[in-house]
């Protein structure tokens, strides 16, 4: 059969990787693209955000900036992925997507992959670290994946839209509001790939569904997802998601003008969107072929980097 392969970034470190079939390589110019990148103006902290636009003036051709930045923007590619005997069209780009989420940073095969900010780091999209050789591991579990799901490729694009959301809602100029949409539709594709992996034909009502997925996968089901007889049945998360989806309220206010901080009764400890975050990494993880325990069923209340190890 025949080979496939694809250049990709951003990505600032050696990454040198076979597994199997699959391979990934520096490209030459690796050290010269990542100090370029990383001295940019558009660095801050930890984020590379988007370029200012620039106008060019018709009369005059001279060129200004523009008091807006773009939206999306591209990044110089930095890593070649290959496959030896796989050509379609769409798997490397799904093996990016997982390889994507197992970094914890955006990699893209696309011109321009990139909207409003992408970290310039590592590990800052997730909250695991992997064990050992456990990189390795992802990419035959994404293998592994696109191989089962192949009569649906649209299950591997539920996993890739899952990923992006999750990215997405951790972008740091984000109000709360924004950050709780996207990654609630993390959770629900999450939900509708469980169910279809699961060959579960009918649907769950909102408020039941975070708990039916976490106990398919064995994940700990967080205390927000959980029904409440105070709510007449409901959860602490499915009200606020159908204020923000139906009535363009959150939190009982337009949005933009409120925000989640915590519960008083200690069932939730942080702002809700920080907890959805820790959920979907566990979901993802679960989801394709994952499956230390110590992780999945780790509470999602907590600031810590967890060790995740892909071999177990």
């Amino acid at each position: 059969m025949a080979s496939s392969s694809k250049k990709f970034g951003f990505y600032p470190e050696y990454l040198r990787i076979d597994a199997g079939p699959i391979s990934i390589h520096p490209l030459a110019e690796l050290e010269a693209i990542v100090e370029d990148v990383q001295t940019r103006e558009d660095v801050d902290k930890d984020w590379i955000y988007a370029p200012r636009l620039q106008s060019r003036e018709r009369m005059t051709g001279r060129t200004r900036e523009l008091p807006y930045r773009s939206r999306v923007f591209p990044l110089p590619k930095t890593h070649l992925i290959e496959h030896q005997d796989r050509a379609e069209v769409d798997y490397l780009d799904f093996i990016v997507w997982v390889l994507s989420f197992f970094v914890g940073m955006r990699l893209t095969t696309t011109e321009a992959g990139f909207l409003d900010a992408t970290p310039a780091r590592r590990g800052v999209l997730v909250d695991f670290v992997l064990v050992g050789q456990s990189l390795i591991r992802a990419l035959e579990l994404a293998d592994s994946f696109w191989t089962q799901n192949r009569p649906k490729t649209r299950n591997a694009k539920r996993f890739e839209a899952a990923v992006h959301a999750l990215f997405l809602g951790q972008y740091p100029q984000a109000l709360q509001f924004e950050r709780f949409i996207y990654l609630y539709t993390a959770i629900d594709a999450c939900y509708r790939l469980t169910a279809d992996l699961r060959n579960f034909r009918g649907s769950h009502r909102h408020s039941l569904r975070i708990k039916w997925m976490c106990e398919e996968l064995g994940v700990q089901t967080p205390a927000w997802a959980e029904s409440s007889k105070a709510n007449r049945g409901a959860t602490m998360v499915s009200p606020i998601r159908n204020d923000a989806l139906h009535e363009a309220l959150f939190m009982g206010q337009p949005f933009g003008f409120a925000v989640h901080r915590f519960n008083p009764d200690g069932r939730i400890e942080f702002p809700i969107d920080f907890e959805m975050r820790n959920l979907v990494c566990r979901l993802l993880v679960a989801l394709i072929g994952g499956n230390d325990e110590r992780y999945l069923r780790s509470p999602v209340n907590g600031r810590q980097r967890l060790p995740l190890d892909l071999r177990s």
